[in-house]
């Protein structure tokens, strides 16, 4: 009796042992981790293959070695992607399924949240159930689960390509074509807790959005934009890669087809980053580096042979391959600890330790580019969070940035996302999906170009008033005898043709300059022409059609203003308060806010010979002379009026900055 007891006991204890070992192997498999060597004597946690989503950045921002702090990031940026990767709960949008891994096959967690399309609907109406499927086009067929891609630009979200300008080339859309002749897709995706926040506050409906005094997320909250491009069979091991229906471009009609993820971005709202944190990753594939040195034997998506006579990252028509390369390299050297303030980080070797830990995966072909974070401001800091300093300067991923990506930076675009108040700016939290809630807001003190006559005096003055619309357009490409060298419009500076009553409009010029009963108004216009435009006088003949066209065209605008009971400014510009400007800190602000528009050194943007943004310094722009050439004077256009249709998101003092540092450039005497 008592060996049976010792032999039952004995049995117990492997039972017990060996269920151990299968809770250790199980718990061993969820929990596996990546260790991360030490920086600047900074040991930060590793990185844990599990489905849990990280809150915050380890060390909340607040570490005082900014080598650290962007360790943490980056580390942060990769804990969210595999987390986001996790496969996802059939039946429940946006929850992991615990039990499964990373290898697991089907849908994540990310591409289970609301489409945007699926939340800003027509008119405004309320959207479905956070775990309501997607509703199919009429054409199509099935349960709503099968991935629906419309998009050909990341910036579809956007009332148009002049609000957020990702490309470069106005003459050109803003597609991307790989080395196959097929033309990438996007989708936007947001969580639960986004969508919870819009829904609570109706944000979805552009009336009730105007009514608050800003837009502010909720911490949590995370959006994702991805690019999609169709794969082969062949392929499929190096991509993760879905069925989805791609819309045709020329019939609208959608086609099955199986398509390999390109790009993703994620932006994600913590509490200490309410500018977000920012990080983007590319299938390695993608392009190679700034040269072709070690990939030699690489098929790459968007670079190579196939594309014999493209220029490098420039746009083309869809269905011509672009030959894309890296234009900001992935990080690949150790910090300096001696610099603190550096923010430096070897994502190269990051990315290969984390793939390593990912080697049976499908996510090992992935690689982080880096992640973007604005700096804390000390508590006496009252600035609005679109006032900022952001670490790394440039952020930019080949298949959503790839024409700009010399100015591209995350954080400092969206900062100038605005809600749907036209009256008055009001933030949007760095976010343009805001901007889909239908139907789109028209500001009514800017009158619309001229598109037919009401009046008989209308009747009788027509083509005058659309030649005068037409030169204040067009004005250097129309006028060129007397604008041979700045490449400006008339509108460059008054925009909206002058129907802006913000930027220095052309309403009662009649009677502020006495016309006809004297030759003012055609001496102003002049002036324009010599200091503004850099170029020479038109000459004041009785029967200019030039003057006629300019002239018919402002009589045109003050007739409606009087129709549509504009209120006329006062001023040429909002008045703001006078303060001196810091050119150095103008430099930053332009780097984050203005460059991705007017490029780098201000050059403007003329891809394909055509006019898209205006030069800003430079042989292309205006002279000393000109009233723009008055820091008080742009400070002031530039609070009034800019970001182009963004006004209002520059305080007064990054205005006087921005001033200052434009004025400081090299410009025509």
């Amino acid at each position: 009796m008592k060996i049976v007891k010792i032999m039952a006991y004995a049995l117990v204890v492997i039972i017990f042992v060996v269920f151990s070992s299968f809770l250790t192997s199980v718990n061993a498999k969820t929990v596996s981790t990546i260790r991360l060597p030490a920086v600047c004597n900074a040991k930060l946690s590793p990185l844990a293959l599990t489905w849990q989503l990280p809150q915050d950045v380890e060390g909340e921002l607040k570490q005082t070695n900014f080598n650290v702090v962007q360790r943490a990031v980056d580390s942060f940026a990769w804990q969210e992607f595999i987390a986001l990767n996790w496969p996802a709960l059939d039946g429940d949008r946006g929850a992991p399924d615990k039990n499964l891994t990373i290898n697991a096959p089907g849908p994540r967690v990310w591409e289970t949240w609301k489409e945007t399309s699926e939340v800003y609907l027509p008119n405004g109406a309320v959207p479905k159930p956070w775990n309501n499927n997607e509703s199919l086009p009429n054409s199509l067929k099935g349960d709503g689960k099968t991935k629906i891609l419309f998009r050909q630009s990341k910036v579809d979200e956007v009332l148009n390509d002049d609000f957020q300008p990702t490309k470069a080339d106005g003459a050109l859309p803003g597609t991307l074509t790989d080395q196959w002749g097929n033309v990438v897709r996007y989708e936007i995706r947001m969580n639960k807790v986004l969508f919870d926040y819009v829904v609570e506050n109706k944000l979805y409906n552009p009336e009730q959005q105007a009514l608050l005094p800003e837009i502010d997320a909720p911490d949590g909250s995370i959006l994702i934009k991805a690019a999609w491009r169709e794969i082969n069979p062949e392929e499929s091991g190096r991509f993760h890669n879905v069925p989805a229906y791609v819309q045709d471009l020329t019939t609208g009609e959608y086609q099955l087809r199986q398509v390999g993820l390109v790009g993703f971005h994620i932006m994600y709202k913590t509490p200490s980053a309410p500018q977000w944190i920012w990080s983007t990753y590319e299938q390695v594939d993608n392009v190679p580096g700034l040269s072709h040195s070690g990939y030699p034997n690489t098929v790459f998506s968007f670079h190579g042979d196939r594309c014999v006579n493209c220029l490098t990252n420039q746009q083309t028509v869809p269905g011509i391959p672009n030959q894309v390369t890296r234009r900001i390299p992935i990080p690949d050297q150790d910090p300096d600890c001696s610099q603190p303030t550096r923010a430096v980080d070897n994502i190269a070797e990051l990315n290969r330790l984390v793939q390593r830990g990912l080697e049976d995966s499908v996510w090992s072909h992935y690689q982080l580019i880096n992640a973007q974070w604005a700096t804390p401001k000390p508590p006496t800091d009252k600035s609005p969070d679109t006032v900022f300093k952001v670490l790394p300067a440039l952020l930019g991923n080949t298949t959503m940035e790839t024409y700009i990506q010399e100015t591209s930076s995350c954080m400092g675009c969206h900062s100038i996302a605005r809600s749907s108040n036209v009256k008055k700016f009001a933030s949007a939290d760095f976010s343009f999906t805001f901007a889909d809630a239908l139907p789109t807001q028209i500001d009514p003190q800017i009158i619309s170009p001229p598109s037919q006559p009401i009046t008989t005096w209308d009747n009788q003055h027509w083509n005058s008033i659309l030649r005068g619309y037409q030169l204040a357009t067009q004005t250097y490409e129309e006028m060129p005898e007397f604008v041979p060298t700045a490449q400006l419009h008339c509108a460059s500076c008054h925009l909206s043709a002058g129907a802006n009553p913000k930027a220095s409009s052309w309403f009662g010029m009649m009677k502020k300059y006495q016309y006809p009963e004297t030759i003012n108004l055609q001496k102003r216009i002049n002036l324009c022409f010599e200091h503004s435009l850099n170029g020479k006088p038109l000459p004041i003949t009785a029967d200019s059609p030039n003057f006629q066209a300019f002239i018919s065209y402002m009589q045109w605008l003050d007739e409606q203003a009087e129709v549509l009971n504009i209120d006329l400014p006062k001023t040429p510009y909002p008045p703001i308060a006078k303060l001196t400007g810091n050119p150095n800190q103008g430099k930053a602000i332009f780097e984050q806010k203005c460059a991705f528009c007017h490029g780098a050194s201000g050059q403007g943007r003329y891809g394909s010979g055509t006019y898209y943004r205006p030069a800003l310094w430079g042989n292309h722009s205006f002279n000393r002379r000109a009233g723009m050439a008055r820091i008080s004077t742009l400070a002031e256009f530039i609070h009034g009026n800019m970001p182009y249709q963004f006004d209002g998101v520059l305080t007064d003092q990054e205005a006087w900055d921005l001033a200052s540092y434009i004025d400081a450039q090299v410009r025509p005497d």
